[in-house]
């Protein structure tokens, strides 16, 4: 029964002159104290003890819900050797050029709530953007966070650990110290003092990176213009609508113009023959 319908019926009883009204107020609240007031405090205290149950259900829930995606995740190996320098595209669209005689281990598919990756060795990155997802990379004694950006990090065998920016912003973090790095600068790991230093970068890219150069998605004349960049060569298109093709993959710079040319013509079906001194003629 309600208290307001409880009063009610308490101040109905005829008890006109038979109680004062101060002992009447008394035993109210005597009554009170014994009846409505326990209970609304146990109600109280119960409904405490199942909000935060509930609570405990639910974080319990999304704490084994994060801790089964990561026992369920799938991680990927990939490994160098002398002279082998490889490309990988990783889910979130990140692409990674890894140097000779280095290991990475990541996820074949990143989880909802991070990206994170385990590098040994030397590494190009250019991390696909994405805000709500920093991209992680544990390099030795290192950690290099970043949102979207491109960058190098060299860890071989925790030697003077080093990350290299080329563009955007990175966190590199030591358990001594953090540096913010920009465009043109480095972080350079001390293992004497576990000090990251902050120091104006030489170079923005790598020379080894430059062995695989990444045309996956551009169109015949665009993966030229892009060789053009260290080969001087021109070509005459006998069909115009040749340029338009699209290629897939990556190209070896070792094999030279000549060799990377007959590469395009083998994946496209077109043939690209010479011409004259440094011209050649693409047709079908």
């Amino acid at each position: 029964m309600g208290s307001r319908k409880l009063r009610e019926e308490w101040n109905a009883i005829p008890n006109r002159g038979i109680l004062p009204n101060e002992a009447k107020s008394r035993m109210w609240d005597n009554i009170c104290e014994a009846t409505i007031d326990k209970y609304k405090s146990l109600y109280n205290w119960t409904a405490v003890a199942c909000i935060l149950f509930i609570f405990s259900i639910t974080s319990y829930q999304i704490f084994t819900q994060i801790n089964r995606d990561k026992d369920n995740v799938e991680i990927a190996s990939t490994k160098t050797f002398n002279d082998d320098v490889r490309l990988l595209c990783l889910s979130d669209g990140t692409r990674v050029w890894l140097n000779e005689n280095s290991e990475i281990e990541y996820p074949v598919k990143f989880l909802k709530h991070e990206r994170t990756v385990n590098l040994k060795g030397e590494a190009f990155f250019e991390v696909k953007r994405d805000p709500s997802r920093p991209f992680i990379i544990t390099s030795g004694e290192i950690k290099t966070t970043v949102l979207g950006t491109s960058f190098n990090v060299k860890a071989y065998n925790n030697d003077k650990p080093e990350v290299n920016v080329s563009s955007g912003k990175v966190k590199v973090e030591s358990i001594q110290n953090k540096v913010i790095l920009e465009k043109g600068y480095m972080a350079v790991y001390g293992a004497k003092t576990a000090l990251l230093q902050k120091q104006k970068a030489t170079v923005s890219e790598p020379e080894w990176k430059k062995v695989l150069i990444y045309v996956d998605g551009l169109t015949l004349d665009q993966a030229l213009t892009k060789l053009k960049a260290d080969h001087k060569f021109e070509v005459t298109y006998l069909e115009g609508d040749l340029k338009d093709l699209t290629i897939q993959g990556t190209l070896d710079s070792r094999q030279g113009l000549y060799e990377m040319l007959q590469t395009i013509a083998f994946a496209l079906e077109i043939k690209i023959r010479v011409t004259g001194n440094n011209t050649y003629l693409i047709s079908r």
